[in-house]
């Protein structure tokens, strides 16, 4: 039997194709960027275009331009059929300027975040520490840029939207009067519950620096003076009582013992009978949950003691706070929430 000649190795018995897979997922980020950079997106708003006609409109080289559209069309976000393309739904939907829910410019605000926070793993992962973030991470520093808070908001109005329409029909709020959104940006999420039960009233919690996005955009929902504006800070600021008070993708900002203290204020702040919901992208119990678990660590990168957590602590934070009854749900399918009822009798 003859031998392999000399430098020929046995190769081994898997491919190595996922990670090639992962070296570049950089390339679909940069040919997305480069579909809003250009316009791709509102050329196809109103239907159908060649190849030719988008190179034509768009300004694009004919070197580039069938890869590149073909591209966009193996990521999901054009559909081809024959020679002619158009926006994939989803592109439809969010990445088209002006209409529907646009937010083209958020993945150009979070990629430029997450290569500066990724950046670092490395050196967290050797010394536990990263570049200083402000007090509160991420959020608080966005509140100081309002071209920024602006970008930020606007996906988490989104996320609020699809949250407040679960809620509201997930739990009964007949029996409660007024909702408070604890770290609420700039108060989406109450708007839509008031909206979906016209009977409560509700505020955001926020510092005061965030005010002026509240105002001008409950004016724009048409909600002024539905949904008040509460500014200060969470753990030293009183905390206005409520029926209702939510922690919307808070806690993932701070660290167990500041969790434990944000819990229990919100306890002290609810009426007798109220309910505490708590959502984050909670780790799951095996976890195994790829995004969940890249979100935490993207977490740790932005914040000076941020991650996710899995439901189970949350539920002991609460019960510790003194909840008798508490229980945790899907959320969303990327979201678990967290729901504690207080005695009626306190």
């Amino acid at each position: 039997m003859e031998s392999a000649p000399e430098g020929i190795v046995d190769l081994p018995p898997i491919g190595p194709e996922p990670i090639l897979r992962l070296a570049t997922l950089v390339c679909q980020t940069e040919v997305m960027h480069a579909a809003l950079e250009l316009g791709v997106f509102g050329s196809l708003a109103e239907g159908s275009l060649t190849e030719p006609e988008l190179r034509e409109r768009l300004g694009l080289h004919e070197r580039f331009s069938k890869d590149f559209l073909d591209a966009l069309a193996g990521l999901g976000l054009l559909i081809r059929v024959g020679d002619r393309y158009r926006n994939a739904p989803v592109a439809g939907h969010y990445l088209v300027p002006g209409q529907g829910v646009y937010l083209g410019d958020y993945p150009r605000m979070v990629t430029a975040s997450f290569q500066q926070a990724w950046g670092q793993l490395s050196r967290g992962l050797r010394t536990g520490k990263v570049e200083t973030q402000p007090r509160g991470g991420f959020v608080a520093k966005s509140h100081e840029d309002q071209a920024r808070f602006k970008v930020y908001a606007e996906v988490m109005d989104h996320l609020s939207t699809r949250v407040a329409r679960d809620f509201a029909e997930r739990f009964d709020w007949s029996g409660y009067k007024d909702v408070g959104d604890l770290g609420g940006a700039r108060g989406h999420l109450a708007a839509a519950l008031l909206e979906a039960h016209p009977h409560l009233s509700g505020y955001c919690f926020e510092p005061p620096s965030a005010e002026r996005y509240l105002k001008g955009h409950m004016a724009e929902l048409g909600m002024a003076g539905r949904v008040g504006f509460v500014g200060g800070d969470l753990f030293t600021d009183p905390i206005p009582e409520a029926d209702v008070l939510v922690y919307g993708q808070v806690l993932h900002g701070w660290e167990d013992e500041e969790r434990r203290t944000l819990v229990r204020r919100a306890h002290e702040a609810l009426r007798p009978g109220g309910m505490l919901l708590v959502y984050d992208r909670m780790i799951d119990e095996e976890r195994r949950d790829q995004q969940r678990l890249l979100y935490s660590l993207y977490m740790r990168l932005v914040s000076p003691m941020g991650s996710e957590y899995r439901a189970v602590d949350c539920e002991r934070w609460l019960r510790e706070a003194g909840f008798p009854d508490v229980r945790s749900e899907p959320l969303l399918n990327t979201h678990t929430v967290v729901v504690g009822l207080k005695s009626r009798e306190e």
